[in-house]
């Protein structure tokens, strides 16, 4: 697993970390081993970018199903 994705896990998990990355998120990533590459893919938002720094090369796809109950029955 890259520097990349465990920074990612990392910061999923642990809040202090993320209250740190909000302030300074070039700083948090620099302190936590990313690279000025990996740094300015996260930065720009290139997913392309990300997902080949971070080795993920899977093809997924997320759905969001909304219901709305009828109450009235």
């Amino acid at each position: 697993m890259s520097k990349l994705s465990d920074f990612f896990q990392k910061i999923g998990s642990d809040a202090a970390l993320l209250e740190a990355y909000k302030a300074d998120p070039e700083g948090v990533m620099k302190a936590n081993g990313l690279t000025d590459e990996e740094i300015q893919a996260v930065l720009s938002g290139d997913k392309a970018q990300l997902d080949s720094l971070s080795g993920d090369t899977s093809e997924v796809q997320s759905y969001l199903i909304i219901t709305n109950p009828d109450d009235s029955k």
